[in-house]
């Protein structure tokens, strides 16, 4: 068993290293200014210190790279932001701005990729569709606040938890993704100020509709 065990645990390792090796090649890639449409496999491989064919062994082709990276910034933007709640120490309008300040911040630090994300994911349908369930999971989990603050009587009953939840999440990426891209980092504060006050009084603590029923 242990001969058998043993050097498949070691091509895995492989495996890893090499994958590694490949998401920082095209990470520093598109950080020197490369355009990722314009990169090669070939220009991959070579800047992860690997043979093209090694390449085909852990990734089916270039835009799975973009998907992994894609999901891995994803993650760790999810995780940041799943700390602030609408009620509590940490919670609030100013809260939630500190939240969107620190995610542009982190966007801004990865501008490059997330110019190429939005780049590829207009025409590639696999990248657009990863993409998309990257941004319903924050969708999701505003939905989740939501729908708890209706039930402890926090949130206006004329809100609706699943599509405010989506129209937080995709209007909030929106931003971010232009903010980054086309302004400048002096008006990020500003940015995340908006954005979160605007969540907060125009959904979190939404007055009530005068006419007492949601249409």
């Amino acid at each position: 068993m242990a001969s058998i065990t043993r050097p498949r645990s070691q091509q895995s390792q492989r495996r890893t290293r090499t994958e590694r090796a490949v998401l920082a090649a095209v990470q520093r890639l598109l950080d020197a200014g490369e355009c990722f449409t314009e990169l090669g496999v070939q220009r991959i491989a070579t800047e992860a210190g690997i043979a093209r064919s090694t390449f085909y062994l852990c990734f089916q082709d270039k835009t799975e790279v973009l998907v992994r990276l894609a999901a891995t910034m994803k993650d760790e933007l999810f995780s940041r932001a799943a700390v602030w709640r609408p009620t509590g120490p940490s919670g609030g309008p100013e809260a939630l701005a500190a939240v969107y300040e620190d995610r542009l911040a982190y966007c801004r630090g990865r501008a490059p990729l997330l110019a190429a994300i939005a780049e590829v994911a207009a025409y590639d349908p696999v990248l657009r569709e990863a993409r998309a369930q990257e941004i319903d999971r924050f969708a999701h989990h505003i939905t989740s606040l939501l729908q708890e603050e209706q039930r402890e009587g926090r949130l206006s009953e004329d809100v609706d938890p699943v599509t405010a939840g989506q129209v937080l999440a995709w209007g909030g990426e929106q931003v971010i993704v232009r903010q980054v891209t086309t302004g400048g980092p002096d008006g990020d504060a500003e940015v995340a100020r908006e954005m979160a006050y605007g969540q907060w009084f125009g959904t979190y603590r939404r007055r009530s509709d005068p006419g007492g029923s949601r249409t």
